[in-house]
């Protein structure tokens, strides 16, 4: 009809269409917003997890540097082991003791670097094997340099966080210093009981050979000196003297020493003795002896009367040993770097060999079929009364070298 407006069906459908798309757009929005702002939240929850697992690792790094810190400065060696007993970690401490860098062993077999007997070995190979851990073990170690030094180990298994095997570790400490402490002490407990016994046998020995040197006298004095019978009694007197001395010397090697120390220069000491030594032990002057002096003055603090017996026996102890003919040179320098004085008595006689060497020091040890008696083990003693140190020169390849460093006392008027 005119003037009636006729609706278009698709009109209305597109309508509603627009209205259930701007709808549908509305809410897309709202759920885009809301997943930006779980997003967002999601963004901080996960920075605040790395904020926090940084942090963690931080301190898990902070801990592992601390751990590493105190196994580098551990005083004691640590070593641990693989299962196929490669080794796996080696202390600062460890190359210390063993002389070997940690590149050297780290990955390499256990048993390329320290020696084993597989009947008797408590190391960490046999604790990896049997299971059991040792405790203080005293046991041997061969350096990289061949030195064998004497060590106390402990050893214990590496576990997992499910307590499965994985190795085992152990720790050593040089002991070297223990032993000869050790060693001091027996030595000292030893001359003491030998100083007790010596003064007993002393009393009991002077007074009969006081009487045999008496009548020994009178024999030589009633004998004519053109009596072939005289060098008998000659030779009995200086076994009687021989006797004497070695008395002697077992008192003062025995006996409690309370050394009264004062300044002094050795070189004008040393030179006084030895002339009364040539006197006493080369009367016929069959040494060669030659005096060098480095220094004009060497200072030190002595006991000028165990400091004659030094002198002394280490002159009696050459005039004994060297045939006729031989040098043996005195010779006194300075070390003012390490504040010592050098003194040193070396002869052109035989060369020992080094285990010869090392038993120069030690009372009546036999040396090349002779008898070493007590001269070097009182001057050893002597010398350890006056803080210094006393050893043989190996290297040295023209007779016998003995080096004694007393501590230099420098600035000071001497006496």
């Amino acid at each position: 009809m005119p003037g009636t407006e006729q609706k278009n069906p698709h009109l209305a459908e597109l309508v509603d269409y627009l209205k259930d798309f701007n709808s549908t757009t509305v809410r897309l929005e709202e759920s885009y917003q809301r997943m930006q702002q779980k997003v967002e939240t999601l963004n901080l929850q996960l920075e605040e997890k790395n904020r926090e697992l940084s942090h963690q690792l931080d301190e898990i790094n902070a801990l592992k540097r601390k751990f590493d810190n105190v196994i580098e400065s551990m005083r004691t060696g640590l070593v641990a082991i693989d299962l196929d007993t490669n080794i796996t970690l080696f202390n600062r401490a460890a190359e210390e003791i063993t002389g070997y860098d940690r590149e050297q062993v780290i990955g390499r077999p256990y048993a390329l670097f320290f020696s084993r007997e597989e009947a008797g070995s408590r190391d960490a190979v046999a604790t990896l094997h049997s299971g059991c851990a040792f405790k203080d073990v005293e046991d041997v170690i061969c350096r990289d340099d061949r030195v064998t030094i004497p060590i106390k180990r402990t050893t214990s298994l590496v576990l997992d966080d499910d307590e499965q095997i994985v190795g085992a570790m152990e720790l050593f400490d040089d002991i070297t210093e223990l032993k000869e402490l050790q060693r001091d002490m027996q030595n000292k407990y030893t001359v003491e009981a030998l100083g007790d016994m010596s003064r007993q046998v002393a009393h009991e020995i002077r007074n009969p050979l006081g009487g045999i040197a008496g009548f020994a006298a009178l024999l030589e004095r009633d004998i004519d000196k053109s009596d072939p019978r005289r060098r008998y009694v000659q030779k009995m007197i200086e076994g009687i003297g021989a006797l004497d001395q070695l008395v002697s010397d077992l008192l003062l090697y025995t006996r409690p020493l309370k050394p009264k120390f004062r300044t002094m220069d050795l070189i004008k000491v040393t030179a006084e003795v030895l002339a009364f030594a040539r006197l006493k032990y080369d009367a016929l002057n069959r040494l060669q002896v030659h005096q060098r002096y480095a220094v004009d003055r060497a200072p030190a603090r002595i006991d000028q009367q165990l400091y004659h017996e030094l002198v002394l026996h280490m002159f009696q102890a050459a005039a004994r040993k060297l045939p006729s003919g031989a040098d043996l040179t005195i010779g006194i320098r300075t070390e003012p770097e390490t504040r010592h004085i050098m003194l040193e008595f070396s002869d052109n006689g035989p060369v020992p060999d080094p285990e010869a060497a090392g038993k120069l020091f030690m009372p009546f040890s036999n040396i090349a079929g002779k008898n070493n008696r007590l001269e070097l083990p009182i001057v050893k003693r002597i010398v350890e009364i006056h803080h210094g140190s006393i050893t043989t020169d190996v290297t040295y390849q023209r007779g016998t070298r003995i080096i004694i460093r007393l501590p230099l006392k420098a600035d000071v008027n001497t006496g």
